[in-house]
């Protein structure tokens, strides 16, 4: 039975209030299809749970969706900070949790192994504790005398990632490997949605079983989105687009500027291809994909 839908369809499934985890490193292999779709269709508050985030993040927040974010880290990276998660963030429009990265995976982990908690020697001698209580606390093993962090878990209603490929009955693949932690984004998720760039034949997966990177008994939902990690990258196959990270911070500069952006060049554009001519078409996907070659 095929699990592949329209980006339209899977972004309906995420309801109001729902708890997703995105996926991606930074600026590296985010969803943002499937999160310019959730901007689109106006969804509403919204927990996102992101290890390390940029532009993802920073549009579910300058679309009015969010509610709370839960992360080790937003921003983009060498371009500067996010600006809009920074400045409702700052103006208490929405709630931060705040955990480094190993803490936030940890809590995913218990979330997906369904124990109580995951013990780690992050945060240890930190303030980060201090900051949750009820969901990170300091314990002293009673064989051993030694002391860890006991992270609770935090279990998600929906996990949405990227990857290369995958065949019709939900087997998808990361190549040539997943190098970040989408792995414990997708095993916390009661549901996952995968975007990917194509869609491959399945003895593909049969021959190759060992290059799965998630089995289909973990995918809910795929998507077939080509280039549906812009701006950010996907290696090897594309890099980031840099001139649009500076032209999207160059637009924040006044209200004016920035309405007449995010109208003409992220919600406006009706499918992935109208977004892509937006923002250069042949000629951005020529230049981003020549730099991995």
């Amino acid at each position: 039975m095929s699990k592949v839908r329209s980006v339209e369809e899977a972004a309906a499934s995420v309801a109001d209030g729902a708890t997703i985890g995105i996926g991606g490193l930074s600026m590296n292999g985010a969803p943002m299809a499937f999160v310019r779709e959730l901007v689109r269709r106006g969804v509403k508050d919204l927990t996102v749970v992101a290890i390390v985030s940029s532009m993802a993040v920073d549009w579910l927040v300058a679309g009015g969706c969010v509610r709370k974010v839960v992360a080790g880290l937003v921003s983009f990276e060498g371009f500067g900070l996010a600006p809009h998660f920074r400045r409702a963030a700052q103006a208490g429009e929405i709630e931060v949790e705040e955990y480094s990265e190993h803490l936030l995976i940890c809590r995913l982990q218990a979330a997906a192994y369904k124990l109580p908690f995951m013990p780690t020697k992050a945060g240890i001698g930190t303030d980060v504790l201090d900051l949750h209580p009820q969901t990170t606390r300091l314990e002293t093993d009673p064989s051993t005398g030694e002391l860890y962090v006991a992270c609770t878990p935090l279990p998600l209603d929906v996990a949405v990632v990227h990857a290369h490929e995958a065949d019709t009955a939900g087997n998808v693949r990361v190549n040539p490997k997943l190098i970040w932690m989408d792995s414990d984004v997708v095993r916390a998720a009661s549901t996952t949605i995968v975007t990917v760039e194509r869609l491959v034949p399945s003895h593909t997966f049969v021959s190759a079983p060992e290059r799965t990177t998630y089995p289909r008994f973990v995918v809910d939902t795929l998507v077939e989105l080509p280039w549906g990690a812009y701006p950010t990258s996907l290696f090897p196959e594309y890099t980031h687009h840099g001139k649009f990270f500076e032209e999207y911070l160059e637009a924040t500069a006044d209200i004016e500027s920035w309405n007449r952006y995010w109208k003409e060049r992220i919600i406006g554009p009706d499918g992935q291809g109208g977004f892509m001519d937006a923002n250069g078409g042949a000629e951005t996907v020529l230049e981003i994909r020549s730099r991995t070659t």
